[in-house]
């Protein structure tokens, strides 16, 4: 019997104590291990942001969460207004959060994504929703 497991590479990270710490925690509370958890969360991450990687039609929603409104927000907005399908703007408590949901070549959604991040004071995630890749 052949056993189908994909061939794993061990390497190091240097992280911060408190994130150890943290990474220590969540796994004994999800009875897993930190190999385990940051093997997850690279996937999700890759997956998320293969649109850096290779040029492709995607569609996603970028989620924006702060604590006050930012015209630098609404600036970039605007400015890819041709990939954002829609917006939507809500409150929870004293904090702003903000969907876009966007449709169009990854490079743009990409270039959107980072002005985003680059907004002081906002939290920025984006989410495939699908891709075809070339």
């Amino acid at each position: 019997m052949t056993q189908n497991r994909e061939r794993k590479r061990r390497f190091g990270i240097s992280i911060p104590e408190k994130l150890a710490q943290n990474l220590d925690k969540l796994a004994e509370k999800l009875n897993s291990n930190r190999s385990e958890i940051v093997h997850q969360a690279l996937k999700e991450y890759i997956h998320d942001h293969l649109h850096y990687l290779v040029p492709h039609e995607c569609r996603g929603v970028i989620i924006i969460l702060g604590e006050r409104e930012h015209g630098k927000l609404f600036n970039v907005i605007e400015e890819y207004h041709m990939i954002i399908c829609n917006y939507n703007h809500t409150h929870a408590e004293e904090h702003c959060i903000s969907t876009l949901i966007v449709s169009g070549p990854s490079n743009k959604i990409a270039e959107l994504h980072r002005k985003l991040r680059e907004i002081p004071g906002v939290k920025v995630r984006y989410i495939p929703i699908s891709y075809d890749m070339m």
